[in-house]
């Protein structure tokens, strides 16, 4: 009897030795409902699946590329202290620079046309193609634009245009007991390229190609809708129309009704006090130029990282996180805007006003470049705008950081703008946006 026994636990453990789970690491950066729904997912898809076992890390969103760009080569390369991830979800806007790295792996191996048309093709387009025709790098989870956030406790419907929003703002506002009337993250680039884009602008233009087929992209920061636009935020700082402050800032002030109005994204429902009655609207027209601001398109992807220790479970993971079905989660709890085109067969996704407010301004929205050009473009356009908004310069300003970023660029990518005919040696007024 005891032979038989000690035959079955040998058995036993050769089964459970040969049928381990695949432990798939994914790294994200989110906080507050959207951590809330990616962990009700991750518990979700553990207990449906017996071979795969996912392990969440949260990094800090403004820590995530550095980390990747240090952690997976190290991984790679068998000197890493730390294990890598195997998944990890971020926007669209370094797709170009991690492909160029190999940072990431195609996923179009393992992703059928029947999975990808699940999606909003602006969002699927978000990744795809880039290198080479029919690559595609990431599914998109939900995308993302800023709105127009108000309390409710002092105004049901917000007006149409700027300066009437104005008006009722600075009825509004009292410095002295920190109430604000219209606040945003001024000196975030990402939401300045609202103002950039209505006054017409664009962040590179596509001057030629590579040997290799690559497209080459023109920066254009110093060009006359970025002058433009940054004397705009500037003037509206200094009259006090504006309330420039940080995320967390705003936050705090909005749950305690010191803001009226809030520009800011989705993410920002997640961290609206339970008692706070708000609504979101569109973002205001610019009477001056008779246009509405234009927002960034975010298409928040999972991408397979190149140290992942199991492609197709990499693969699995990343279906699973991204399909309707788990895109009603993703709805419901972390208040997001699902890519997957089939989430909105749940009541609670397609019924929520707030979401359907996003989904209009959507189509107003442009999508953010993910050229890897762009990777190098956010700390000379910050820089840019910072010193604009401290009362520099903005036509001289933009050109100087015009020439750091056409450097950057140009050693990044071994090429030479003179001989492409953008000589910044020479730049005398602002380049043309077409």
């Amino acid at each position: 009897m005891k032979k038989f026994l000690l035959v079955i636990s040998v058995l036993m453990m050769g089964v459970n030795l040969g049928f381990s789970k695949v432990v798939i690491n994914l790294w994200h950066a989110y906080r507050g409902a959207e951590a809330d729904a990616i962990n009700k997912v991750t518990e979700m898809f553990n207990l449906s699946h017996s071979d795969i076992e996912v392990k969440l890390l949260p990094v800090p969103f403004d820590a995530i590329n550095n980390k990747l760009q240090t952690v997976i080569p190290a991984v790679n390369k068998g000197q890493s202290q730390e294990e890598g991830p195997d998944v990890f979800v971020f926007g669209q806007d370094f797709t170009g620079d991690w492909a160029e790295r190999q940072l990431i792996l195609p996923l179009e191996n393992f992703i059928s046309a029947d999975v990808t048309k699940q999606y909003f093709k602006n969002t699927i387009n978000a990744f795809a193609d880039y290198m080479y025709d029919g690559a595609l790098w990431a599914l998109p989870g939900s995308f993302k634009n800023i709105s127009l956030f108000y309390n409710k406790r002092f105004i049901a419907n917000p007006p149409k245009k700027l300066s009437e929003l104005m008006a009722i703002s600075g009825k509004f506002t009292n410095p002295g007991d920190k109430k604000w009337g219209f606040s945003y993250d001024c000196g975030n680039f990402y939401y300045h390229t609202m103002w950039v884009q209505a006054w017409g602008g664009a962040i590179f233009k596509k001057i030629g190609t590579t040997k290799k087929g690559v497209p080459i992209f023109l920066p254009l920061l110093y060009s006359q809708p970025m002058i433009s636009a940054g004397d705009f935020v500037y003037k509206n700082l200094k009259n006090g129309n504006f309330h420039g402050a940080a995320e967390a800032e705003i936050t705090y002030s909005f749950n305690n009704n010191k803001t009226l109005f809030a520009i800011s994204g989705q993410w920002f429902r997640g961290e609206i006090a339970a008692n706070i009655d708000y609504g979101v609207a569109e973002l205001p027209i610019v009477d001056e130029i008779g246009v509405q601001a234009v927002p960034f398109l975010t298409v928040e992807g999972y991408f397979m990282a190149s140290c992942t220790k199991d492609q197709a479970a990499s693969a699995e993971v990343i279906k699973y996180f991204t399909s309707a079905a788990m895109g009603r989660y993703f709805g419901k709890i972390g208040k997001q805007t699902p890519a997957n085109k089939g989430a909105y067969q749940y009541p609670e996704v397609k019924n929520d006003p707030i979401s359907k407010v996003f989904m209009a301004a959507a189509g107003n929205a442009i999508s953010m470049p993910n050229n890897p050009e762009m990777a190098l473009t956010w700390d000379p356009a910050s820089s840019g705008l910072s010193s604009v908004l401290n009362g520099a310069n903005s036509a001289q300003t933009w050109k100087d950081q015009q020439i750091r970023l056409m450097k950057l660029i140009e050693k990044e990518r071994k090429i030479n703008y003179a001989k492409l005919g953008f000589d910044y040696t020479k730049f005398t007024v602002p380049l043309t946006i077409k």
